[in-house]
């Protein structure tokens, strides 16, 4: 039980969200206690697809998909599919997702997503150093290729996106492309490369290298799993975890998929819900990849890592109970092996996750309403390891009384 001392920030979640809020705190004198079951990185922050993308800014919601509605229930292996018997809890979510597809709130929304991801690079090589930067990330492009012609009924809107944005998007014709990627299937017959966009070799060592540097500065990581966030005033809450309970000046709720639930006894219901993701790791692809490879069509990438070539992607609803459907897995090496006929997978393991979404593609940064002495960093979606950084840096000024550097508006949650 607590002794009634009041300890420094809390943040809740060791993901790359938490991890480098943590870290940010620290490094303007505050004493800070981390918090996650699983350690660092046990979440979408080990499995995802390792991409950070400066100049990712297209959301998922465009116009035209209410149309893509009925594909989404009848194929359960689609690139997003939705479990039937979760559709009435997801329901809600979906309506937000159409009117987050309207043009006007997708140039809004991408406006957002450039600003904050924009500097990812910057706070990455801030909070690691130069040289373990060098060592674990890569400043390596990416290729988007599509089905057929590169470009379908949004190719234009995603031109002035790209326009409006300042993204550079370089056209690749079928040489460019095997130069780029030599081992891609001969019909893919042109793309995009964004040259200023990049990846980690190994998302979760990235995440337990900003830990480490975190706890050997003096933090504290306690792996316990929080239950509940009881407001005492507005410079004191009562954090229950599993293994007793103690009282923080603030906490950062940064718990991913699960901070929802966290939220939930403060009376805020914030629209977060799962999208539900998949890899396929591959030791000795036999390939020579050097770039990530995303298929727009088809809901997934390839990512070469330290380890072998991560196929990673695909979105499914079926919440946070449902098992893993080991199918979807397996779709993703069939899209992969299609996409490299050389591949060999001799030497695979499958893993699901959860990515925790808002039905907009923007995350929240904020204080909770009516709970000054808590702050909200989650929601990033396909944009964690990209956005992560930038929105703890944000929070971390917020909470020290600096300018958080950025409009933090869009990202309010009383925008719903």
């Amino acid at each position: 039980m607590s002794n009634g001392v009041i300890e420094g920030p809390a943040v809740v979640g060791a993901g790359i969200v938490g991890v480098c809020t943590a870290l940010y705190l620290q490094r303007r004198g505050q004493s800070v206690t981390l918090y996650d079951p699983g350690g660092p990185a046990a979440g979408a922050s080990y499995g995802n697809a390792g991409l950070i993308s400066p100049e990712s800014c297209v959301p998922i919601a465009m116009p035209g998909i209410l149309r893509k509605l009925p594909g989404w229930l009848l194929d359960p292996e689609g690139p997003l599919a939705i479990d039937r018997r979760y559709l009435p809890r997801a329901a809600p979510w979906l309506l937000r997702l159409m009117r987050a597809g309207r043009r006007s709130q997708v140039l809004r929304i991408a406006k957002a997503l450039r600003a904050l991801h924009a500097p990812a690079f910057e706070a990455y090589r801030d909070l690691l150093g130069d040289r373990t930067f060098e060592e674990l990330i890569r400043v390596s492009g990416h290729v988007q290729i599509w089905n057929g012609d590169a470009g379908s009924e949004l190719a234009p809107l995603v031109r002035e996106i790209f326009e409006a944005n300042d993204v550079r998007a370089e056209p690749l014709g079928a040489d460019d492309l095997r130069q780029l990627v030599p081992d891609l299937a001969k019909n893919v017959a042109g793309g995009l490369l964004l040259p200023n966009n990049g990846m980690t070799l190994n998302p979760r060592r990235l995440v337990e290298t900003l830990c480490d540097i975190f706890v050997a500065a003096g933090g504290t990581l306690r792996r316990e799993k929080v239950m509940k966030l009881v407001p005492e005033d507005t410079r004191r809450i009562r954090v229950l975890a599993n293994q007793g309970d103690r009282r923080h000046e603030a906490v950062v709720v940064a718990a991913g998929a699960w901070s929802r639930g966290l939220l939930r006894s403060l009376g805020l219901v914030p629209p977060l819900d799962t999208e539900r993701g998949y890899h396929a790791m591959i030791e000795d692809p036999g390939l020579d990849l050097r770039i990530p490879v995303l298929h727009k069509g088809l809901g997934f990438g390839a990512t070469p890592m330290e380890h072998g070539l991560r196929l990673a992607g695909t979105v499914e609803f079926a919440g946070l109970s449902a098992p893993p459907n080991e199918k979807r897995a397996r779709k993703l090496l069939e899209h992969g092996c299609r996409l490299f006929p050389k591949l060999q997978t001799s030497k695979i393991s499958m893993w699901m996750g959860f990515r925790p979404s808002m039905p907009d593609s923007l995350p929240v940064i904020d204080t909770a309403p009516s709970h000054p002495g808590i702050f909200m960093g989650f929601g990033h979606g396909h944009f964690g390891m990209t956005g992560g950084p930038t929105t703890a840096r944000a929070l971390a000024r917020l909470m020290t009384g600096e300018r958080p550097g950025l409009d933090l508006a869009p990202y309010a949650l009383s925008r719903f």
